[in-house]
């Protein structure tokens, strides 16, 4: 009769709990961590994502309300030499030390910014001249009725008439530039796209006064001791003797272990990567980001993050697995109990 308790416990409380609690600790041992995302971030794909073609000259059609024909070819290439890695590699790292400055509790408020001030930098000095001479290339000529300008709510972009490319740079706009670059703050705030995330997806501290990363790692804490309660108890209720309790921790250990070694294995392959791809195509995410090449920046920062992930189930997997193995051989070099 104890067997069958034993067994039932095991199979509804104890297997359950032991796996949950395995991908517990695995996820927390790189979603609370820092260097998880800039590693992750600091990938060539996610860079070659971002600073794609398809990417770029969405912005720029946007912002510049071009017509469909226009070659944006010359000026999305000196948009990647501005921006570049290395700039990209810079903010990313500030944004995500910010972030986590706050969740930790040493900031108040998240407020992200992106620093303008090395762009413009360089369109001020060394890249000046390349950047003018490719935007007045893509620029068409103004038609009746049109203002000359870099576009707005009412018009597209546009150059005057009568009016060579050269002349134009050189006495127009290249006088204009620090003072138009000056209307252009250092910082862009990105403050208002995360106030509306929070307010979509609201979420909270899970213990008054305490920062949301403990009260995680309290969390899966609380839920491995409640884990390890269960398992040991359910070991006493199976049998009287340590030699077959040992076996009983071990082999009732050994499957979700197992369960999530497999797991670690499976996010190694193909198989993940083709279904997040699949289900990110499904999503919408031009439409809900505004961004043209949003997908492809997701699809670039899974691929770069799962062999991490996979390594945490892998490990946490491996260590329980070997544990389940040590209480299984300790237990049949138990001597059985005699009379």
């Amino acid at each position: 009769m104890r067997k069958l308790i034993a067994v039932i416990f095991s199979i509804c409380l104890v297997i359950p709990l032991l796996f949950a609690s395995q991908i517990a600790i695995g996820t927390a041992s790189w979603i609370l961590d820092e260097q998880f995302y800039i590693h992750a971030l600091d990938d060539e794909k996610v860079y070659q994502a971002v600073l794609s073609d398809n990417m770029l000259d969405g912005i720029l059609r946007s912002q510049l309300a071009l017509p469909a024909e226009t070659d944006t070819s010359g000026l999305r290439t000196i948009v990647q030499g501005i921006l570049g890695e290395e700039y990209l590699k810079e903010q990313t790292s500030a944004i995500v030390s910010d972030f986590f400055d706050y969740l930790h509790g040493q900031t108040d408020q998240f407020k992200p910014v992106i620093d303008l001030q090395p762009v413009k930098s360089a369109l001020t000095s060394e890249k000046q001249s390349e950047f003018l001479t490719a935007l007045v290339a893509v620029m068409p000529v103004c038609q009746a009725g049109q203002t000359p300008g870099f576009g707005g709510a009412d018009q597209g972009a546009c150059k005057p008439q009568g009016i060579d490319d050269a002349t134009l740079i050189e006495n127009y706009l290249e006088p204009a530039m620090p003072a138009a670059l000056a209307q252009i703050p250092d910082q862009l705030s990105l403050e208002g796209n995360w106030q509306n995330l929070v307010n979509r997806n609201p979420w909270g501290r899970f213990l008054p006064g305490m920062a949301l990363p403990a009260s995680l790692i309290l969390a899966v804490l609380f839920l491995a001791f409640l884990a390890v309660c269960f398992w040991y108890i359910t070991a006493l209720i199976a049998d009287g003797s340590w030699r077959a309790r040992l076996q009983w921790l071990g082999w009732t250990l050994i499957l979700p272990s197992g369960l999530v070694f497999l797991l670690g294995i499976l996010l190694q392959g193909n198989t993940p990567q083709y279904w997040l791809n699949y289900g990110l195509q499904y999503t919408n995410l031009q439409i809900q980001t505004g961004l043209t090449g949003a997908q492809a920046i997701l699809e670039a920062l899974s691929t770069s993050a799962l062999p991490r992930v996979s390594a945490s189930f892998l490990m946490v997997g491996g260590i329980c697995g070997g544990l389940a193995l040590g209480l299984i051989l300790w237990g049949l070099m138990t001597p059985r109990k005699t009379d």
